[in-house]
């Protein structure tokens, strides 16, 4: 029989053996496991023994490199035995004697069996660990997947019905769930005083992913418990309130931009505020109006406050707010949108929300290239009727 056979035959079945994951001994096979910590006396005399009996007896003074080590009898009919030590970086967690070995055994054969089993050792740990990653992985994708449905609750009802505006928007969270916030809201609904009054907040948590998710539930949050103080009421009060709740007692490693608006449905008036958000565009009849005014984010400063703008508003004009993503998107030569191109699609696009929305999101594609967007994109078009 070929030596090396016969040497694998005498230990076990290695994939079996391995399966176990070095939790049993099996002396019929010809070898005793050393479980953990174990390692193998420099003191041989105590392994001359015919049956080495004292074997694990040794435990105490063991000690043993991370190599292949042969132990010599020191009795002329001992038997020569060797030891196979499994280690991770410096520590020894087991090793394998292998005792009784075939006739004309050589340390090459030894060699080539202790190799093998290093591989079928590797093979189960990789086995097992990417077991455990695909585990995680199932867990995180599940949870984005929830965080996800739970953040498109807080988006506006694509069926409103308002009186006084239609209203398209896209929203697309690049990882799942993201950053980006936007909510309409009808005023006139619970207060008749200011019928077809409309109001509006687009916002863009700094970061991606769960993380930037949190943020915006929790300006969702901030957002409900805020209550006008009458109604002259204006949009920078709002951006002052959200301010003021998104500070915390310790410092904060992220900021938001926003945009509010208010519609005045009997002046016909958009009255905004904007904190450091990308600024909205008004599309009217013969031309195209950049809404620019504005102040720095919020939670960089915590007193800081910001100012109100006014804008006249005609029947048909339609009202653009966007995230950072549209005027940032790159194409192969790392050239950016930017607020030229924008411009010009706007004023080339349908004066229709949902059509200007699907133009927009066509040219941008167009541009850089790619079917996905490196960053969350959200964009909301109002028309005034």
């Amino acid at each position: 029989m070929n030596i090396d056979r016969a040497l694998a035959n005498s230990i076990i079945d290695e994939t079996l053996w391995f399966k176990t994951n070095l939790a049993v001994t099996l002396s019929e096979f010809n070898y005793y496991l050393i479980k953990k910590n174990g390692q193998v006396s420099c003191n041989f005399s105590s392994l001359c023994d015919e049956h080495y009996t004292r074997l694990y007896q040794q435990f105490k003074a063991l000690s043993l490199q991370h190599s292949i080590t042969e132990i010599v009898p020191l009795k002329d009919d001992g038997k020569m035995c060797w030891v196979l030590p499994f280690g991770k970086e410096s520590s020894l967690f087991d090793c394998i004697i292998l005792l009784n070995l075939p006739a004309g055994t050589e340390s090459h054969h030894v060699s080539s069996l202790y190799f093998r089993l290093l591989y079928q050792l590797k093979s189960f740990q990789f086995s097992e660990a990417s077991s455990q990653l695909n585990a995680a992985q199932v867990w995180i994708r599940d949870e984005i997947e929830e965080i996800s449905r739970l953040q498109q609750l807080m988006l506006p009802d694509k069926g409103i019905v308002l009186s006084s505006v239609k209203m398209a928007y896209t929203y697309k969270a690049m990882k799942g769930a993201g950053g980006d916030y936007l909510d309409i809201v009808d005023l006139g609904k619970s207060r008749p005083d200011v019928q077809g009054d409309i109001g509006m907040i687009i916002a863009d948590v700094s970061g991606h992913g769960p993380a930037a998710a949190v943020e915006t539930a929790m300006i969702d949050a901030i957002l409900r418990t805020f209550e006008p103080k009458d109604l002259n009421s204006s949009s920078s009060e709002v951006l002052n309130y959200i301010n003021q709740h998104f500070f915390t007692k310790k410092p904060r490693g992220s900021f938001l931009t926003a945009t509010v608006m208010r519609y005045n449905f009997q002046e016909k008036e958009l009255i905004y505020a904007n904190a450091g958000h990308p600024h909205a565009y008004l599309k009217k009849a013969n031309r195209l109006v950049a809404l620019d005014q504005g102040g720095i984010p919020i939670g960089v400063l915590r007193e800081q406050n910001w100012d109100t703008y006014r804008v006249s508003v005609d029947v048909g004009d339609i009202l653009f707010v966007y995230t950072d993503v549209v005027i940032e998107t790159q194409n192969a030569h790392k050239e950016l949108f930017g607020f030229d191109r924008l411009e010009k699609a706007i004023s080339a696009a349908p004066d229709e929300p949902e059509a200007m929305l699907e133009y927009l999101e066509q040219q941008m594609k167009q541009f850089c290239g790619f079917s996905e967007f490196q960053d969350d994109l959200t964009m909301c078009a109002i028309q005034f009727i």
